[in-house]
């Protein structure tokens, strides 16, 4: 019933007039019936019955949603009020529409990202067991062998597990040569993870014969459904034909799930304690079961088969951790340090928005003042006059609120855009949801209680008395509200130093990373990747010839200067082993980084040769064991000590992981016949690291990365070498065809999305805070005026004007960027620990950002102040 009062209060009043009439009505028969005459009957009973209007409010606020409906007229009358203020609502509204759009867009990626960036049921209690290197912490095990994997399921601390295999396959049949993304999970991993197919089945334990040999079976997922059968239901009961084995097709996964892989699909993987392979672990905790108890437990395990099988685990001793899977995320690193330092910039330009809407609202409160004064004087409470102000903050903040989604969906578009793909887990959406709304509206509340503390504070608490003295007057109001609102533009332009500054690091960083010298000239080098299949080149022998073809082949098309053959990372990391030197001690903790190349790969990449000489190439045909080392490893022989000609032990070579295959009668000692210059092999924001490069015989790997240096545009050629890896083998995939170019610029998307967003945020903040500039210089122009025509009448000149309002404007500037300039010290050291390197002192930064706001402010600054030189001093000693 009180809803239907509220939204029908004309009908309620006309049907509580009638009833209160026929009340008077009746009481006025009564009273006639006593023997009193009509008249005095009727004014008996309407004594009786007291003032029908305060009656009928009385009955109201007790049968009715009063509180509701005060806030509604509110709201009507603030809106009526903004209409009439079309200027300073429309400024009020896009600064707002910037700040929350812009803030939603934010959390739109952080919620997409990082708060539920995996479709698996409860993504937060999956845990990732982890073994840590108790003398070197970076070194982390995050692999089981599968033995260890079983008796890991076993444990009591937990409730279920599953385990995954990354493999690749060669895809062949019907379908073009590929490397194929095929990923082994144990039978109950769907279960494990919640999610069902949006066609067929997923893989079951009944997928694994009693014999314990998998059913060929896959589970395709939605990209690869698309691609290899064109989204077709008839490619259930298809066959792929994997490593040469025929694969049925049982169910396809929804888009979003991509354990893995989200081009691929999943195969059986039995839990068979005789396989050797490793394995990735996950699981789930029992009820109850804290995360430091299933640790000992998981602890006791390991020092149990550590003593068992001791080279799989660190000599030096080791501890267990679980790791959470949200953690794990792909985001966890430096896009997560990216986004919490967005997130920070978008919430300063949301306070810049909310101090130029407040001051916007003050100088309305101001405008105002004799009208609440009046309203004051005849009985209208204060704190009803509160709660009126601060609810038209409140409709004003909402509205822009609803503009700043439509704006945030334009932004969340230009972000995915930006986003690096490798920074974001594969499953993750990132879109304007209902999350996302119910957290835009949020803001959109939040902001106008807050931009509307101040004004609603300021004018519910004005001097009634002096206010209707000045009769219409606002040099008493204005003065009143003056500093509040020089303090929120002081404000505006701290903000505004700091989001600048946070742009100009981010800026002087990414441009000191792409000047680096990278060791290597990455211009017009073709990279691709060349994988084996261990079945179909078992031998040593086999892969050594292949390879040798390669070279040979496309070293002879037209157009290319050199080619070489490094390992799958190329030009960055590698395998790392412990070493010793001849003469020296061995250190555990120090290992070095290798490179199987072939040898024209200095000449291919461009490195510079420092001293002695390369591989020939009947040393890498022969297998040789010889070495190049870079500068940084060339610093572990004493000063003086010249380490070409001496020898060093890989203890890698003597104990080869994988699939690799030595030579026959190999060893583990290398001879150093050069020293070649530091490249940047360990990514671009870290320096070069320890490394020694040998022939790739001495290993034959099954993963290769094929360098070709051109003459002409690289990927002109992509076609070229594929030819002739056909004549080779027709069934050899060429994978990941790019340009070293677009290796090293892989190494640069993320400061350039820092650089771009941060950009973006810091010039809306600047825009912002010169709106704040200019209508503040310019309330205080209409303010003045007629103090400006006293001034002009005396004699001021224009310049005198000029300079009068300039220097208002300009003092609260200097302020703003002394208070900015220290906060942004304390940001930049916070830019160097989470996002990348920048300058530790950055004068010409702090110079640019000075120079950029004093010129914004200059300009909003001077046109009021040119409108103020400009004045009639006639004119101006009339205005009121």
């Amino acid at each position: 019933m009180g809803w239907k009062r509220f939204f029908r209060r004309r009908q309620w009043d006309e049907e509580r007039a009638l009833e209160l009439d026929a009340y008077i009505e009746q009481e006025t028969a009564d009273n006639i019936a006593r023997g009193m005459s009509p008249g005095l009957a009727r004014r008996c009973a309407q004594k009786k019955l007291g003032n029908v209007t305060v009656i009928r409010e009385e009955i109201y606020r007790m049968n009715s949603l009063v509180l509701i409906e005060t806030i509604f007229q509110d709201a009507r009358r603030g809106i009526r009020g903004f209409l009439e203020t079309p200027g300073a609502t429309l400024v009020a509204l896009l600064s707002l529409a910037l700040g929350i759009g812009a803030t939603t867009a934010i959390f739109s990626v952080i919620y997409g990202v990082l708060i539920s960036p995996y479709p698996y049921a409860k993504a937060n209690e999956i845990w990732a067991p982890q073994i840590l290197d108790l003398k070197n912490p970076d070194r982390v095990r995050m692999l089981h062998h599968m033995r260890e994997y079983v008796e890991l399921k076993k444990l009591p601390a937990f409730a279920d597990a599953m385990a995954t295999l990354p493999e690749n396959r060669l895809l062949t049949g019907d379908h073009a040569p590929e490397n194929f993304e095929s990923r082994s999970v144990t039978a109950n991993a769907f279960e494990f993870l919640g999610v069902s197919p949006v066609l067929g089945r997923t893989i079951q334990p009944s997928d694994i014969k009693p014999d314990g040999t998998p059913e060929p079976v896959i589970v395709l997922s939605y990209k690869a459904w698309i691609r290899l059968f064109n989204a077709s239901p008839s490619a259930l009961g298809q066959q792929l034909l994997l490593n040469d084995q025929p694969f049925t097709v049982i169910g396809v996964m929804p888009p979003r799930f991509g354990w893995w892989t989200n081009d691929g699909g999943w195969l059986v993987l039995p839990e068979d304690r005789r396989d050797n392979r490793s394995v990735a672990a996950i699981v789930r905790l029992n009820k109850g079961v804290s995360q430091k108890r299933a640790e000992d437990q998981l602890q006791a395990l390991h020092l149990q088969l550590a003593k068992e099988r001791p080279d799989d685990f660190p000599k030096t001793g080791f501890t267990t951790a679980l790791k959470n899977y949200m953690d794990v995320t792909a985001a966890s690193g430096e896009m997560e340090s990216s986004l919490r330092l967005l997130f920070g910039a978008v919430g300063f330009l949301l306070l810049i928005a909310c101090a130029n809407v407040a001051n916007l609202q003050l100088a309305r409160g101001a405008a105002r003042a004799h009208e609440i004064a009046v309203r004051i004087s005849i009985g209208a409470g204060r704190l009803r006059l509160f709660r009126q102000l601060l609810t038209e903050s409140v409709v004003l903040s909402v509205l822009g609120g609803v503009f700043g989604v439509l704006l945030a969906l334009a932004i969340t578009k230009l972000i995915v855009a930006l986003i690096p793909d490798s920074y974001v887990p594969n499953e993750a959406r990132i879109s304007v949801n209902g999350y996302v709304l119910l957290f835009s509206a949020a803001v959109s509340v939040l902001t106008g209680i807050l931009f509307g503390l101040a004004p609603a504070l300021k004018c519910s608490r004005s001097d009634v008395v002096a206010t209707l003295k000045e009769a219409g007057r606002n040099l008493s109001t204005a003065a009143a509200g003056a500093g509040t609102r020089k303090a929120l533009v002081v404000a505006e332009i701290a903000l505004s130093v700091v989001l600048l500054m946070g742009a100009s690091l981010t800026i002087r960083g990414f441009l000191k990373l792409l000047n680096l010298d990278l060791g290597f000239h990455p211009d017009r080098v073709l990279m691709v990747r060349l994988p084996l299949q261990p079945k179909r080149y078992p031998t040593y022998e086999q892969r050594v010839a292949f390879t040798e073809r390669v070279l040979t082949l496309v070293s002879n098309l037209p157009g290319v200067r050199s080619v070489a053959i490094g390992n799958g990372g190329l030009p960055f990391g590698g395998p790392e082993t412990t070493y010793t030197i001849e003469g020296q001690p061995k250190v555990e903790s120090r290992t070095l980084v290798l490179g199987l190349i072939s040898s024209d790969y200095t000449q291919t990449m461009g490195i510079q040769l420092r001293g002695g000489r390369t591989f020939t190439r009947g040393e890498v045909v022969h297998a040789q064991p010889v070495a190049l080392i870079n500068e940084a490893a060339a610093k572990l022989w004493p000063a003086g000590m010249s380490p070409i000609g001496a020898h060093v032990h890989l203890d890698f070579l003597e104990n080869p992981r994988g699939q690799l295959l030595p030579p026959p009668a190999s060893t583990p000692e290398v001879t150093i016949l050069g020293i070649i210059a530091n490249t940047r092999n360990a990514g671009l924001k870290s320096p070069p690291v320890p490394s020694a490069y040998i022939p790739y015989t001495l290993l034959a790997p099954p993963m290769r990365m094929l360098a070709i240096q051109t003459q002409t545009p690289p990927m002109s050629l992509l076609n070229a070498v594929r030819e002739r890896l056909r004549t080779i083998d027709k069934d050899q995939p060429l994978s990941s065809p790019m340009t070293l170019e677009d290796v090293v610029g892989l190494e640069t998307v993320q400061p350039r999305f820092n650089m771009a967003l941060f950009t973006f945020f810091g010039m809306l903040g600047l825009a912002l805070a010169a709106a704040g500039i200019y209508s503040m210089v310019s309330y205080t122009v209409t303010t003045r005026t007629h103090e400006i025509g006293i001034r002009m009448a005396i004699g001021a000149g224009r310049r005198d004007v000029l300079a009068l309002i300039l220097a208002s404007g300009g003092r609260l500037v200097i302020i703003g960027l002394g208070l900015g300039i220290a906060a942004s010290w304390m940001l930049g050291r916070y830019l160097r620990s989470e996002v990348f390197e920048v300058p530790e002192t950055d004068a010409l930064a702090l110079g640019g950002v000075v120079i950029v706001l004093s010129l914004v402010a200059l300009v909003a600054c001077l046109m009021p102040a040119q409108r103020a030189a400009r004045l009639d001093p006639v004119s101006a000693l009339r205005h009121e």
